[in-house]
């Protein structure tokens, strides 16, 4: 499939997505939108795709939010699809791992898709900021949302009330970013971490990371009760994988991972 605002490339299990508007520093408009959200259904709908990296195309930045552009000319309309901004932010159901590859500024709603992603590896060139303030509108993608329960109400006032930017050192020390990176090392570092993923049972991610987003307003004990009930759970016994990896692990052996179901 060709694209026309995104670059993909697929190795082994992972796909790989850049956003490809260097000149707007990837800043999306609605079909951009769009069509990332139609690369995202794929990667869910794909057996054979088992972890996602996003990042962006050039060298300053990851996404600059939305195209403000082409909103004060156009209007906001239908500016995202059902799964939000850049096919992410609203994608609730998501069950696969994506890895935020920040290159560079991820500002606006470019933030606010970095904070869907699961885990977020950032060049030590990389600047974050929920800065709608700053231009008459509000981080209403999630970003204030998870921004809060990533790093607390306070420090995430600090960040939200204001509209400034953070280093990705800050982010490290604030705890939204995993690891920061030499600028050259960025796409080997998500590499690295989706091999560390790829070693894993597909439907053992799966099922933990259904757990882990369910957790949102429940206690440990609530959450431990209701967790069998969840489809990526009950998945996970039925799968393969559940019998395949202590029978590789007695016969010293590398498991061979089924496809998620």
């Amino acid at each position: 499939m060709s694209h026309q605002y995104c670059k993909v490339e697929i190795k082994d299990h992972v796909m790989v997505v850049s956003i490809d508007r260097p000149e707007q520093r990837n800043a999306l408009n609605p079909p951009a939108n769009h069509e990332l959200g139609a690369v995202f259904d794929a990667f869910e709908s794909n057996s054979d795709l088992w972890v996602g990296i996003l990042t962006g195309g050039g060298e300053k930045s990851f996404c600059a939010g939305a195209d403000l552009k082409h909103a004060a000319s156009e209007g906001m309309g239908s500016f995202v699809p059902p799964s939000g901004f850049g096919g992410l932010t609203s994608r609730f159901a998501r069950k696969k791992p994506v890895i935020a590859a920040v290159n560079g500024f991820a500002t606006g709603g470019g933030f606010e898709l970095a904070l869907a992603c699961d885990i977020i590896i950032a060049s030590d060139t990389a600047k974050f900021g929920l800065t709608e303030p700053r231009v008459g509108l509000a981080a209403l993608g999630g970003g204030i949302q998870r921004l809060i329960r990533e790093v607390g109400p306070k420090r995430a006032h600090g960040i939200l009330l204001t509209g400034r930017l953070i280093s990705a050192e800050d982010g490290l020390h604030l705890g939204f970013v995993n690891e920061v990176v030499p600028h050259a090392g960025l796409m080997a570092a998500a590499s690295r971490w989706a091999d560390e993923i790829l070693k894993c049972s597909p439907a053992s991610v799966r099922a933990t990371k259904a757990v882990a987003d369910a957790l949102d307003g429940q206690t440990v004990q609530q959450s431990m009760e209701s967790m069998f009930a969840l489809p990526g759970v009950k998945a996970l016994f039925e799968s393969p994988d559940s019998k395949e990896g202590p029978r590789a692990f007695a016969e010293r052996r590398p498991p061979r991972w089924s496809n998620p179901v």
